[in-house]
């Protein structure tokens, strides 16, 4: 089975975090939320809390998060994705997720921690109009809803969070599957 940790940090966006959530989770794919805080229970930008189901705060974390996982999502929001692009341990995951040529997969405002991070240097990706400049720094810049350059998804924001969630799946499972759970979501 393959495993996806999304990381929950304090002002998140409610639905490029559950879109994923729930569509990974339909297509099979184990997904692990993780807390950057003290808290399992964490903030989104709108005030709705999400329980994480474990924490990210120390070097033993970073080692197990990239043994099992087979990709990384970070959801935008503010001020969620300054809040992930602040965090070092995020920054030691995303290199060596990296590293190890693993998916990495960033909606929204999530994509300026990846350029601050300089991760994916030089890959096609989208993002929110918002964070462009940053981002433009270290990417190739799209305007499609969704990008796929290799091992890094992104998406331009909530308007697309279903996209991205199938762009995502995409990476991990079988296009029947996929087929099977869009017909059950009833998206054609």
């Amino acid at each position: 089975m393959k495993k996806v940790f999304l990381f929950l940090a304090p002002g998140f966006e409610i639905l490029e975090a559950a879109a994923p959530i729930d569509v990974l989770e339909r297509c099979k794919v184990e997904v692990e939320k993780v807390s950057l805080e003290k808290d399992l229970m964490v903030p989104s930008s709108h005030n709705v809390f999400l329980k994480a189901d474990s924490f990210l705060s120390d070097e033993k974390d970073i080692r197990r998060i990239v043994s099992e996982g087979d990709m990384v999502i970070l959801p935008g929001g503010y001020p969620g994705y300054r809040n992930l692009a602040e965090n070092s341990l995020v920054g030691t995951i995303l290199k060596e997720y990296e590293k190890a040529g693993k998916f990495i997969a960033a909606i929204c405002g999530a994509p300026s921690a990846l350029a601050g991070f300089s991760i994916m240097k030089g890959k096609r990706a989208t993002c929110h109009t918002s964070v462009r400049e940053e981002v433009e720094k270290n990417f190739s810049m799209s305007t499609a809803k969704t990008e796929r350059d290799g091992l890094l998804v992104t998406g331009r924001g909530a308007g697309v969070c279903l996209e991205f969630a199938f762009e995502c799946a995409k990476a991990l499972v079988n296009d029947d599957l996929i087929a099977e759970v869009k017909r059950k979501m009833e998206i054609r």
